[in-house]
C-alpha cells in the first residue's frame, strides 16, 4: 500500500547542513594549503604576480583620492559652479592626474641625474680616501703616542680598513649597474605599470560605485545592526591608514625640502642625494630620521669629518623640530601607535615587502591595534568588566 506522507523540508536543518559542508570544504581547502605548502606558495606568488597591477591602482587611487577632494572642493567646483558634480569630478580627477604626472616628471628630470651623478662622483673618490687614511695609519706608526694598543691599529688596518672599504667601494661601484638593472626592470614591468595606472583612473572615476557596492554587500550578508557597525568601523580604518600616509607624505615632503634648503645655507655636498634619503626614510617613525641620518654622515664623514659634525647637528635639529612642532600639527593622533609595535611592524612589513611594508606596515599595524582594541573594550563592556588605567 502506497504511503502518502510527502517529504517535508526543515529550514533549520538545511541550514546546519549547508554550515557543515561549508566548513568542511574550507577544512579540506586549508589542510591541501599546510601539507602542499610549496605548491601553495608557488601558487600564491604567480596570483599576486598578476594582481600586483591591480594593488598598484587601488594605492595609486587611495593616495590620490584626497588630492581630488581637493582639488574638487577648491577648484572645480568654483569653476564649473552650473555644470553637474561628475562634470566637476571629472575636471578634479583631470587635475590630480596631471599633477602626479608633472611630479614624476620632475623627478625624472632633475632629482634623478643629480642623484646619479653624487654616486658616480662618491664611486671614484673610494681610493683617494682610502689612501688618506692608510697614510695617517702609517703617520701613527711612526709617531707612535701609544693612544691605542699597537694590536688594535694592526686589526683595524690590515683587517677592519679594507674590508670596510672593500666593501663600500663595491656597494658604490656596483651601484651603476643596480640602476641599469633597475631601469631594464623598470622597462620590463612598463606595461604592468601601465595597466595600474589605467586601473587608478578607473577607480578614481568609479570611486561612488564601488563604494556603494560594498556598502550593499556588507547589508546583504550580515543583519542591519551589525552591518553599520561593521561600516562605522571601515570607515574609523579607513581614517586612521589614510591619515597617516597623507600626513607622512605631506611631513616627509617639507622636512626633505628643509633639509635641502639647509644644506645649501651651510655648503654642504651632495644636497639633493642627502635631503632625497631624509625625505624618504622619514616616512617611517621613530625610526627614519636614524635611519637616513647614517648614510649621509657616513657620505660626509668621507668627504670631511667636520662638515659631517655639522651635518649630524643639523639632522638633530630638524628631527627635533619636526618630532615636537610639525609631526604633531600635521599627523596629530593618526596611528597612536607605541615604538614598540612601530619597530615590529617595520620589520616584519620589511622582511616581506621590503621599504613598501616598512612604511605602510605602520598604519597596517595601527589599524589592527584598532580593530583589537575595539574588540576588546566590547568583550569588557558586555563582561561589564572596568578597568582603571594605568599612568
Amino acid at each position: 500500500m502506497p504511503s502518502n506522507h510527502k517529504f517535508e523540508s526543515n529550514k533549520k536543518y538545511f541550514t546546519i547542513s549547508i554550515y557543515t559542508i561549508a566548513v568542511i570544504l574550507i577544512g579540506c581547502v586549508i589542510f591541501r594549503f599546510i601539507t602542499q605548502w610549496s605548491n601553495t606558495s608557488k601558487l600564491i606568488s604567480q596570483l599576486w604576480e598578476i594582481l600586483f597591477p591591480f594593488f598598484m591602482g587601488f594605492l595609486i587611487a587611495y593616495i590620490l583620492n584626497p588630492v581630488v577632494a581637493f582639488f574638487q572642493r577648491n577648484v572645480s567646483i568654483k569653476l564649473l559652479k552650473k555644470k553637474s558634480a561628475s562634470t566637476q569630478r571629472g575636471l578634479a580627477i583631470l587635475i590630480s592626474y596631471l599633477v602626479m604626472v608633472g611630479f614624476i616628471i620632475v623627478c625624472l628630470r632633475f632629482i634623478i641625474p643629480q642623484l646619479y651623478d653624487s654616486i658616480r662622483e662618491l664611486s671614484l673618490m673610494i681610493p683617494d680616501i682610502y689612501k688618506s687614511i692608510m697614510s695617517i695609519f702609517e703617520h701613527y706608526r711612526e709617531n707612535s703616542t701609544d693612544m691605542f694598543p699597537g694590536q688594535i691599529a694592526d686589526m683595524i688596518e690590515t683587517k677592519t680598513l679594507p674590508k670596510l672599504f672593500e666593501l663600500t667601494n663595491n656597494l658604490l661601484t656596483n651601484i651603476v649597474p643596480m640602476l641599469y638593472e633597475a631601469s631594464m626592470s623598470f622597462a620590463k614591468g612598463l606595461f604592468n605599470l601601465f595597466i595600474a595606472f589605467i586601473v587608478s583612473i578607473y577607480m578614481t572615476i568609479d570611486k561612488f560605485i564601488l563604494k556603494n557596492a560594498g556598502k550593499r554587500l556588507v547589508l546583504a550578508i550580515f543583519n542591519e545592526n551589525f552591518s553599520y557597525r561593521v561600516l562605522r568601523t571601515l570607515k574609523d580604518c579607513h581614517n586612521i591608514f589614510s591619515g597617516f600616509i597623507i600626513g607622512k607624505s605631506i611631513d616627509s615632503l617639507i622636512i626633505g625640502l628643509l633639509a635641502f634648503v639647509a644644506m645649501t645655507i651651510l655648503k654642504l655636498p651632495y644636497t639633493v642625494l642627502i635631503s632625497v634619503i631624509i625625505g624618504v626614510t622619514n616616512m617611517i617613525p621613530y625610526f627614519g630620521p636614524i635611519i637616513g641620518a647614517v648614510p649621509g654622515a657616513f657620505i660626509l664623514f668621507i668627504v670631511s669629518p667636520t662638515k659631517c659634525l655639522i651635518f649630524i647637528i643639523m639632522v638633530f635639529v630638524l628631527q627635533q623640530f619636526d618630532g615636537l612642532i610639525l609631526g604633531p600639527k600635521i599627523l596629530g593622533e593618526s596611528t597612536g601607535v607605541r615604538p614598540l609595535l612601530i619597530l615590529f611592524s617595520i620589520t616584519v612589513g620589511g622582511a616581506y615587502f621590503g621599504p613598501l611594508g616598512m612604511f605602510l606596515g605602520v598604519p597596517f599595524f595601527a589599524t589592527v591595534q584598532f580593530l583589537i582594541g575595539n574588540w576588546v573594550d566590547y568583550r569588557l563592556y558586555k563582561k561589564n568588566i572596568k578597568l582603571e588605567k594605568e599612568a
